[in-house]
């Protein structure tokens, strides 16, 4: 005899399996960024630093836990590096056709970091740390290169979204589905022009019970863009006691 599960114990399945899988959200981190040697001279390892945000991070021993606005008073973002996209093998593959697509993506992309990354710094509360156009006594330069950029499989998303709306938490099979973008950045000071800082950082687009971002190609490494921007400013603007912590690879935000 075949037994029909109510309205009521239906959403609660549904609540359950989408706190489940929000409850081991660790599981869906992205795997750690590989070196794309954007910044080839710097040393190996990660020391502990409050940039907990990002996957792997060095900072010169002279500017290890010390205050920014110490030694600096403003921050110049520099154009986006996109040049290590178009040497991968997977790119060099591609029809003509293809890559012309993949060029005005990559080049869009990387002009809405370097925007998004200014606008975050300039509006920050309180902020400590100015935006410079330009490098300068007391400007530090922030260098950075998207290394990997793939957008998310929008049909595979695109069915996920719509089992998310009949069944709750279903939506977030969409991790199947998903895009993922990764940076490399070094900073420089301004009077020898010397890197005294490197990171790299890995993210896949977020999951979510019910992802109607997932119909776009990019809108997740969108997503990700902002919150670099967003953390970004806060390391900038914060005192060094104060540790900047990732975000959560889930989302209850459906877009």
């Amino acid at each position: 005899m075949k037994q029909h599960l109510t309205l009521s114990q239906f959403m609660l399945l549904g609540i359950s399996l989408a706190a489940t899988l929000l409850g081991g959200c660790t599981a869906f981190d992205a795997r750690p960024a590989a070196d794309a040697g954007f910044s080839p001279n710097r040393p190996p390892g990660k020391h502990s630093t409050r940039a907990a945000f990002l996957q792997h991070v060095w900072v010169d021993t002279r500017y290890r836990d010390r205050p920014i606005d110490e030694r600096f008073h403003a921050v110049y973002v520099a154009p986006v590096d996109t040049r290590f996209l178009r040497q991968a093998s997977w790119w060099q593959s591609q029809t003509a056709k293809t890559k012309a697509e993949l060029e005005a993506d990559t080049e869009r992309m990387a002009k809405r970091m370097r925007k998004e990354i200014q606008k975050t710094i300039a509006n920050y509360p309180g902020r400590r740390i100015q935006l410079a156009q330009q490098p300068g006594p007391g400007v530090l330069s922030l260098e950075l290169a998207i290394t990997e950029l793939v957008p998310s499989k929008a049909f595979w998303n695109a069915s996920a979204t719509a089992a998310g709306f009949v069944v709750p938490g279903a939506g977030m099979l969409s991790v199947f589905g998903n895009g993922s973008i990764a940076i490399e950045g070094r900073a420089r000071e301004d009077v020898s022009n010397e890197v005294i800082a490197t990171f790299r950082d890995r993210e896949a687009d977020k999951m979510a019970p019910v992802n109607v971002a997932g119909y776009t190609w990019y809108r997740g490494a969108e997503v990700n863009i902002e919150e670099w921007g967003q953390q970004i400013a806060e390391l900038l603007n914060t005192p060094p006691s104060h540790v900047v912590k990732d975000a959560s690879p889930v989302t209850l935000k459906p877009w």
